[in-house]
């Protein structure tokens, strides 16, 4: 694979190895071990182990900030579907979209970077912004649909109150789900990011929603 790799790879394989072992745990010698390359040619593309972090924030802010949480006929979905099915919907593809890869590993390695690496801080923040605002979007089209009937000028700190649960609630389904995959390692990456979702705790994220619905409705 060496004259083949990109920088892309190089890339891939630290969320991979980090995803293990911890972004401080991993060196140059395993980057280029998951890979098959000598550790010598990771220069030919970056300049140091700081560079390989840098651009790898880099493509996981470009990565992240392709995500959409909501989807892109959210207008019809809200016009057709009650709340608890517009909000359960939305949220419960969310969580899974987190559980495989890449996207697993990038959130991973933000989580244990963001104390220390004011990017992935950064990241993190604009990411829940963006929740939050789509979110608010989410209410406002429900309400304009007579679904709720919260008052308008509410809706921004409803939104906010309702994705600080959530993220909370991701944040305990994606550690049990580590928990599971780095308990695993004889499925190969194929499988690994594969499992099948944890059907209790997906019911504790509907609980959740029924709870919040029934406040604002």
């Amino acid at each position: 694979m060496g004259a083949k790799v990109s920088k892309d790879d190089i890339i891939k394989a630290l969320l991979d190895t980090a995803f293990f072992h911890s972004t401080g745990a991993t060196s140059l010698k395993d980057i280029a071990e998951k890979i098959g390359i000598k550790k010598a040619s990771l220069y030919n593309h970056f300049e140091s182990r700081d560079d390989i972090i840098k651009q790898a924030m880099d493509s996981c802010r470009e990565y992240v900030e392709a995500i959409m949480f909501t989807p892109k006929d959210i207008e019809s979905v809200t016009k057709k579907y009650p709340p608890d099915i517009v909000f359960k919907g939305i949220v419960n593809r969310y969580f899974k979209m987190h559980e495989k890869t890449p996207l697993f590993q990038i959130y991973t390695f933000l989580e244990s970077q963001k104390y220390f690496v004011k990017e992935a801080s950064d990241i993190i923040k604009d990411e829940n912004k963006k929740v939050i605002r789509q979110t608010a979007q989410v209410l406002k089209a429900l309400k304009a649909n007579g679904k709720i009937s919260i008052e308008g000028q509410n809706i921004e700190n409803v939104a906010v109150w309702f994705c600080s649960g959530m993220n909370e609630l991701l944040n305990l389904y994606l550690l049990d789900r580590k928990v599971v995959v780095v308990n695993n390692p004889d499925s190969g990456e194929g499988q690994l990011f594969s499992l099948p979702a944890d059907e209790t705790a997906l019911e504790k994220i509907d609980t959740y929603i029924d709870s919040f619905i029934s406040i604002i409705k």
